[in-house]
């Protein structure tokens, strides 16, 4: 930013979003486990009816407030989402005025790598069967198109969950694989993902059902491929996890 300009990335407020959203549905989880916690007030006869009383107006309370919260802060993404949309547009709009035809800032960013992530597209979608939960398939994907930087020999391959779990312990693991993470939380399709899932991401799905998660990469035509397409289960509402592949530093 200068005096006289400034420069929004859409693609990291969308993330921001992304995140954000994935903190709310977590916290709507907690409100409904507080709701659960709510003491019976027969619980109380022995102590009298006035603290059954209170404790069922101090549990109200704050089921209250912190739904009130909630309403606020999905108010305040839904608000950010909309000027980081507002903004693309507007950009387009001026690039178009002045004969030029802006690409989306979704595939132009400095952070994101659209060639690194049409290669790891590219690599993802041989044919086979499908293995939704072989975390070396991902691992030689990630390889052959140049992203990991060292070897793999520390990174758990026993299951996705695993695997994911090691992603977020550290901004340095993702780094060592070239990738990124841009959104984690719940979601029923990848639809809820703010702008959307992109070719060349890694994706980890946790339906917390049978079979208990899936990992792949993917593919421009909007499947997912991991040694063979994929037909993820979302079940009633999954977890999900999205990683972007990087630039080359």
């Amino acid at each position: 930013m200068t005096a006289s300009q400034y420069q929004v990335q859409p693609e990291a407020v969308r993330s921001t979003v992304g995140n954000v959203g994935g903190i709310i549905m977590q916290a709507v989880s907690t409100v409904l486990e507080l709701e659960a916690l709510v003491v019976a007030p027969t619980s109380f006869a022995n102590i009298g009816s006035a603290v059954a009383s209170a404790n069922t107006t101090m549990a109200t309370q704050q089921v209250s407030a912190l739904r009130n919260l909630l309403n606020l802060l999905q108010q305040v993404n839904n608000l950010v989402k909309r000027v980081a949309d507002d903004y693309d547009s507007a950009d387009q709009a001026v690039a178009n005025s002045y004969g030029g035809d802006k690409q989306p800032t979704t595939t132009a960013s400095g952070l994101f790598s659209s060639s690194a992530a049409s290669q790891l597209a590219s690599v993802a979608t041989s044919g086979g069967a499908g293995q939704p939960q072989s975390v070396s398939t991902v691992l030689g994907y990630l390889n052959q198109a140049g992203l990991v930087q060292g070897g793999t020999t520390n990174v758990p391959t026993s299951s996705p969950a695993a695997f994911g779990t090691w992603l977020d312990a550290s901004p340095d693991n993702q780094a060592a694989l070239g990738v990124i993470s841009t959104y984690s939380g719940a979601a029923r399709g990848f639809s809820d993902v703010p702008g959307g899932v992109h070719s060349g991401d890694l994706i980890i799905i946790d339906p917390g059902s049978s079979p208990a998660e899936y990992i792949g990469i993917m593919a421009g035509n909007g499947q997912l491929y991991n040694g063979g397409p994929l037909q993820p289960n979302f079940g009633d509402i999954a977890v999900l996890s999205v990683y972007r592949p990087m630039s080359a530093s």
